[in-house]
């Protein structure tokens, strides 16, 4: 049954690294701000860290693709586009691959890394990998890869194997994926380009395997939930174990932050969705814990009415 009383109090969000656009709504004091995947070319500090080094996918030292430029272009942020100050390029739009014949668009970035500084166009792989096909960066980074046109090589569970992730395409404002049952997630900060990723139900837990259904980032107010690579560190991270992002729990799991967690003292622990309708489902974490409805305040998607979060109400 709902827990009458059980609010999300909404002033105390704004943790880790800002350079990842999470905006999660009755959700949003709850969570850290990264999805649990490299937010700069440094590896993460956490506890949970593997030693695995951050990287864009695969190997550095072979690529499909040769680099479009080392010289630096200028970006405007809120475009989503580049003005390349080298050889090849000049300025593109993510969303609509707008490139001249033989090269993409897409984000780039210093190697060891995924987080773009910039958009540019660079040439076409001669035969590009598939989209959710392993892949491969060359040493100059991200966006040096050889993916097909419209995706990008990213190692979201930063494993050491990146796979093509879509590019979404239409606008910033009318975002379009290639199937019904996928949403456009902006996963980077201050860059008008987003990725495709499946839907999901986080009850159900209805992704893939080495996936995990976690929050939706595309819009403020948690409009859904998507099929995400469970981060290394988050294999075998389930309730009260340190975590240090968005996907670094085990799938059914959410990472958020200390004081909702009964006993967590770790700044961010991972804590289980819950069904609301159900009796008291999270007693046996601790007595202290209850479902607490995720849409709290604001209309749950179609499917979605259930969903609650175990946590300490506030």
């Amino acid at each position: 049954m709902r827990l009458s009383g059980s609010t999300l109090p909404l002033d105390l969000l704004l943790g880790l690294a800002t350079s990842v656009l999470l905006s999660t709504g009755c959700g949003e004091d709850w969570l850290p701000m990264t999805s649990g995947v490299p937010t700069s070319s440094d590896p993460p500090t956490s506890s949970g860290t593997t030693g695995l080094d951050p990287t864009t996918g695969g190997p550095s030292t072979t690529s499909g693709t040769t680099a479009a430029s080392t010289d630096a272009p200028t970006t405007d942020a809120s475009s989503g586009t580049t003005e390349d100050t080298g050889s090849a390029g000049g300025m593109c739009d993510v969303y609509k691959q707008d490139c001249p014949k033989g090269q993409k668009c897409t984000g780039y970035g210093p190697p060891n890394t995924f987080v773009p500084i910039g958009v540019k166009c660079v040439p076409e792989a001669e035969t590009p990998v598939p989209l959710d096909e392993p892949c491969i960066v060359g040493g100059n980074g991200l966006g040096d890869d050889d993916c097909i046109k419209g995706s990008v090589c990213l190692d979201l569970d930063y494993d050491g194997n990146g796979f093509c992730l879509e590019y979404c395409a239409g606008s910033k404002d009318t975002p379009e994926c290639s199937a019904d049952d996928m949403t456009c997630v902006q996963l980077f900060f201050g860059f008008d380009l987003g990725n495709c990723f499946h839907k999901c139900d986080p009850l159900i837990q209805n992704c893939k395997d080495g996936e995990g259904c976690y929050m939706d980032s595309t819009t403020i107010g948690n409009s859904g939930f998507v099929c995400m690579p469970v981060s290394v560190e988050g294999l075998g991270l389930g309730f009260g174990d340190a975590c240090i992002g968005w996907s670094s729990c085990v799938p059914g799991y959410a990472c958020v932050f200390e004081q909702f967690v009964a006993g967590c003292d770790k700044g961010l622990c991972c804590t289980p969705w819950c069904d609301i309708t159900d009796m008291n489902p999270c007693a046996q974490f601790d007595p202290s814990m209850e479902c607490i409805a995720w849409f709290n305040g604001v209309t749950p998607p179609p499917g979605l009415e259930n969903v609650g979060i175990c946590g300490v109400p506030q």
